[in-house]
């Protein structure tokens, strides 16, 4: 079975026990008893439309070559790398810094060391971006 039809069957079953798991939330004493169940439930729905949709794109796609897959398995050990870096990083930098360095490693290693400057830029404004909206408009203190 290809690796793709796999991952969406693990998004199948994860997104319907989440979505199980929802009901069991306890229900809002004033208002809407079942307000806060709608966002769980959403996700794990839409998890479920997610993983079905990888499925069915998978057994529609021929595999991909064995050199891709070296590729993809590189940047899997690459990704799990820098978040392991991003989570030690976290406390001692900070939100901001350590965003930074973690979206600029990510987009470094996909787009390459030739689009440093647009790799820069996203990171340091999707970074501040996160920040203003957080700490400014949902009164959110981030570390």
């Amino acid at each position: 079975m290809r690796t793709d039809c796999l991952v969406g069957a693990f998004a199948v079953l994860f997104g319907t026990a989440y979505t199980f798991q929802a009901f069991h939330l306890p229900r809002a004493m004033i208002g809407n008893p079942w307000a806060p169940l709608y966002f769980p439930l959403a996700l794990g729905l839409l998890l479920v439309v997610i993983g079905v949709v990888v499925i069915l794109q998978g057994l529609r796609h021929v595999a991909p070559p064995k050199a891709r897959e070296k590729g993809s398995k590189r940047l899997i050990v690459f990704t799990v790398l820098i978040c392991l870096g991003y989570t030690a990083l976290f406390d001692h930098l900070g939100f901001i810094a350590s965003t930074i360095l973690f979206l600029g490693g990510l987009l470094f290693m996909i787009n390459g060391a030739r689009a440093w400057k647009i790799n820069s830029v996203i990171s340091v404004v999707f970074a501040l971006g996160v920040w203003y909206v957080f700490e400014k408009i949902f009164y959110m203190n981030l570390p």
